[in-house]
């Protein structure tokens, strides 16, 4: 039987690829995108990032954790439940990072992080970004089962990781100063961001999230799956439209 997150993967592939080379991220890959236009963007990845922490919050308080002890740590035989606590409480800690990691890397490149959205008087979120919180927060809401919520994570993460990962194979395959001397951004993004973005410590963290995903679905009763499998096809099918709506114009 197909997985879930497989099955997810391949249910609107034209639409993820849309996504996920966005014309912002080819620029980023060249080494194009002036400062101005990346400091529009991280300004509200950052905020992002900050929904994001609720989000896992909201999730957490969903956990269900059993009453018996069946294993320890974090391997196979720890118990569903521990494993997705373990899961939750790393994401925490490496969006945690990941804000910090904003902060330094905006220092040293002379990065803008509070830049006004267009159309905005005041620095705060985008519509985009309002979207991804309103979504944070539907996902982690009390009628919402764990599994979407889950859900809602991992494609996130896979959506990100899939676009950074364009923007890598398009910046190793720029033969155009290899060395970065004329980057648009100083080299914010070929030296810092796209590496963090592209690691192998990431791709490990989403490859687990999807592993726990397609673990909880499995224990899902045969007479709640077809609904529920709905629920999560809706939810991919969103993160999936933000993702291409959250990257600015180039």
């Amino acid at each position: 039987m197909t997985s879930l997150t497989t099955h997810l993967l391949n249910l609107n592939p034209s639409a993820l690829h849309t996504s996920t080379t966005h014309p912002f991220l080819h620029s980023a890959g060249t080494s194009t995108l002036p400062k101005a236009t990346l400091s529009a963007w991280l300004s509200q990845d950052r905020l992002y990032a900050q929904s994001y922490v609720r989000f896992i919050g909201l999730l957490l308080s969903k956990i269900r954790l059993p009453y018996t002890t069946t294993g320890t740590g974090t391997d196979s035989s720890s118990p569903l439940e521990s494993r997705i606590l373990s899961l939750l409480t790393s994401a925490l800690l490496n969006i945690q990072r990941e804000l910090t990691f904003f902060e330094t890397v905006a220092a040293e490149y002379n990065l803008d992080l509070q830049v006004t959205p267009t159309g905005a008087t005041t620095f705060g979120p985008s519509e985009a970004t309002h979207a991804y919180t309103d979504l944070f927060l539907s996902a982690g809401s009390s009628g919402v089962t764990l599994l979407e919520g889950l859900v809602v994570l991992w494609a996130t993460e896979v959506c990100y990781y899939k676009a950074w990962g364009y923007a890598r194979e398009v910046m190793e395959n720029d033969s155009k100063d290899g060395e970065g001397r004329n980057d648009a951004d100083g080299g914010a993004l070929r030296v810092q961001f796209i590496p963090n973005w592209t690691s192998e410590e990431f791709g490990r963290f989403v490859d687990e999230i999807a592993e726990l995903v397609d673990e909880v679905s499995v224990g899902v009763a045969d007479r709640e799956r077809e609904e529920l499998l709905g629920r999560c096809e809706r939810w991919w099918r969103q993160v999936v439209w933000l993702e291409g709506m959250f990257w600015p114009k180039v």
